[in-house]
């Protein structure tokens, strides 16, 4: 595992790596931080290179925080970073914030193979029928933060969902064994892995 950064539009990006192989980029939810991905997880995706990448509204992003002009801004510099890391297609998975900043990505038809949504908000919000790649959106039974407008909208747009039963809004952290599993199942059904 390596701690790096780099600069992206005149921006300090942190950003963690692990393992070798498939690129799977992972994105933090408010108050959260790419640590957060390789505590609860970092151990579970065999054959994948993990890239946990520290957003602007993150607690230990040092990356300049800013609010976004318009709701596109995080998927947008998402897709900068993606771009200045030289990630081709990779995996891309966020929780909360980091969920809604990944479906707008995919909306915005950025380079990605599949989205894992945690908990996502907002997403009514999101044209979904613009994503092309197979999308999964996990919540957890007890999530709070979360409605069920959101799940709602997944499953219209034709989505599959995962509801871990006993877990919060940070799913995969209270439920990571679970959570692990459940997304390598979707990862083979779809043939990535």
């Amino acid at each position: 595992m390596s701690e790096n950064w780099i600069k992206v539009n005149n921006k300090s990006v942190r950003y963690i790596i692990k393992g070798d192989g498939k690129p799977m980029v992972m994105v933090h939810g408010l108050n959260f931080s790419a640590d957060d991905w390789l505590l609860c997880c970092g151990d579970g995706f065999p054959g994948m290179r993990i890239y946990a990448i520290d957003m602007p509204y993150g607690p230990k992003s040092k990356s300049e925080h800013f609010m976004p002009a318009n709701p596109n801004d995080y998927a947008d510099h998402l897709y900068n970073v993606i771009k200045a890391l030289n990630i081709q297609n990779p995996i891309l998975v966020g929780a909360s914030l980091g969920g809604e900043t990944v479906l707008r990505y995919l909306a915005l038809n950025y380079p990605a193979i599949a989205g894992i949504v945690i908990g996502p908000v907002r997403v009514p919000s999101i044209d979904l029928s613009r994503i092309k790649v197979p999308v999964l959106g996990i919540w957890g039974s007890h999530d709070r933060v979360s409605g069920r407008e959101n799940i709602d909208a997944i499953r219209r747009a034709g989505f599959r969902v995962e509801i871990i039963d006993g877990a919060g809004h940070p799913a995969y952290l209270d439920k990571p064994d679970v959570f692990v599993r459940i997304v390598n199942d979707f990862l083979r059904s779809i043939n990535v892995i």
